[in-house]
């Protein structure tokens, strides 16, 4: 009888037990290496900030986004805010305004600051912007001026004219200038033997600081004048004094008030 061929199948047994039956099906069977393997399906991996964001907690579909409180520049911004907040110096000029005449620069002695800020309307300047600046006798020489900016004061010069001249001044001579800020009165024509008791009888009535009070004698045409400085409290006590008690008598004698600014 002839002998049948025997079929060599191409895919391997399914257990061990068919290869030792037929051994030589299973030499001709090809083996493949591992190496030649088609590598398996990998998915794509995942993005780094996806990975970044589960591995916090956080949900892929709602991605990490930088609060303005916490980028580098926001502690820089809010510093900017407070420092905008606070007053500064930065930008303010300084000036000196005063009459020229023939025995000197002064201003006029019944020149009042309102008199000055309306003058100089248009450069926004407010009553704590103006200085008098007096000399020894409290005889006004000038005005010190704080202007917000150079060109505030650039139009102030414009707008001076030939009765005022306005000249450039340090931050200096501004915060070293003490300003009594119209809560002085002076008066003048005082007796010379008036005590003190004398000049707080004359000022009965008013709400003055209690002596001693500076008294002085200033030059005077036909003779010397004395004159005492007196404070008060606040401007409108100041200037009530003002209005009750100028050109009244002190021991016989008329005694002139005038209010130091």
């Amino acid at each position: 009888m002839p002998v049948k061929p025997i079929r060599v199948h191409s895919r391997p047994f399914p257990n061990p037990s068919c290869a030792q039956r037929h051994p030589t099906a299973a030499a001709a069977q090809p083996r493949t290496c591992r190496a030649s393997r088609p590598p398996p399906y990998a998915a794509p991996s995942p993005c780094p900030g996806r990975a970044l964001s589960r591995s916090l907690g956080h949900s892929p579909r709602y991605p990490l986004v930088s609060s303005p409180l916490t980028r580098p520049g926001a502690e820089a911004g809010s510093q900017d805010d407070d420092s905008f907040l606070k007053p500064s110096d930065e930008g303010l000029i300084y000036g000196r305004l005063y009459s020229p005449t023939a025995g000197g620069n002064r201003l006029g002695k019944n020149v009042l600051k309102t008199d000055i800020i309306h003058h100089l309307e248009k450069c926004e300047l407010s009553l704590e912007d103006v200085k008098i600046d007096y000399n020894r006798g409290y005889y006004p020489m000038a005005a010190l001026l704080k202007f917000p900016s150079k060109e505030s004061f650039n139009k102030a010069a414009r707008q001076t004219g030939r009765m005022y001249r306005l000249e450039r001044a340090t931050r200096e001579v501004w915060e070293h200038k003490p300003s009594l800020d119209g809560k002085a009165v002076l008066l003048q024509g005082v007796p010379r033997n008036a005590q003190a008791d004398d000049i707080e009888r004359f000022l009965s009535g008013t709400n003055y600081e209690p002596p001693p009070f500076e008294s002085f004698i200033r030059p005077g045409i036909p003779e010397p004048v004395r004159v005492v400085l007196v404070r008060f409290h606040t401007k409108t006590d100041a200037t009530n004094a003002f209005i009750a008690k100028n050109r009244s008598f002190c021991l016989n004698n008329p005694v002139s008030m005038r209010v130091i600014q």
